[in-house]
């Protein structure tokens, strides 16, 4: 009977094995298809785009449009490696996702030259911590978008960004100088809500702050 038991017992670990196996195999080959598919045809609009600008006599309103769309579409790019990189990985760790952070802020940095960027992580944080990669993915996700709307919204000569523990909770804070807003007469965007709808989605709280003229602050706890 106990011998049966270890077979049975072998025979589940096995089981869960191969699944795990398999589930790594399709997430791979989903990753791949995503790579290889999409970000080469994305990659094909850029290239027609910048093709449209300099080979032919475009009118302004018409070059404007043509940028905004490459822009886009370089945008989606970028999302799109970020979203295979989490599909990679059964678990994203702290810190993947400082380096992360990181090579965004610097990106950020690079194309708001005006704009003083500080990436600061408290020595109370635990390293060895890891996520899920939906879980650290929408962590990710968060930063990335409250950094994107100081940038395009908050007329902003400085951001910083700042990860600490607070208590049992990690606390991400996202902070600017901006211009501010009044959070009662704004309706807030799609950028605003889905921050919410992806904190609500990991059991996090996010909290936004804001002051005319005295710039903004968002929270997350998890």
């Amino acid at each position: 009977n106990r011998q049966l038991q270890k077979e049975n017992q072998l025979k589940d670990a096995l089981l869960k094995i191969e699944t795990q196996n398999k589930l790594q195999e399709q997430r791979l080959r989903i990753s791949r298809d995503l790579h290889d598919n999409i970000g080469a045809q994305l990659t094909f609009i850029i290239s027609s785009l910048d093709n449209l600008k300099y080979g032919f006599k475009i009118p302004e309103k018409l070059g404007d449009k043509i940028k905004v769309i490459s822009e886009f579409t370089t945008t989606t790019i970028h999302e799109l490696r970020d979203t295979i990189w989490a599909m990679n990985k059964d678990k994203i760790t702290f810190e993947d996702l400082q380096i992360r952070i990181s090579n965004f802020i610097d990106q950020a940095n690079l194309a708001a030259q005006n704009i003083k960027f500080n990436f600061n992580v408290d020595k109370s944080v635990d390293n060895d911590m890891a996520f899920t990669s939906v879980k650290g993915m929408n962590i990710y996700r968060i930063i990335q978008e409250a950094i994107n709307n100081a940038v395009k919204y908050a007329e902003a000569s400085s951001i910083n960004v700042n990860i600490s523990n607070d208590h049992d909770k990690m606390l991400i804070k996202i902070k600017d100088d901006g211009k501010g807003f009044d959070e009662k007469n704004v309706k807030l965007g799609n950028g605003l809500n889905n921050m919410k709808k992806r904190a609500d989605d990991i059991k996090g709280q996010l909290t936004i702050q804001s002051e005319i003229g005295k710039g903004t602050t968002v929270e997350v706890k998890i």
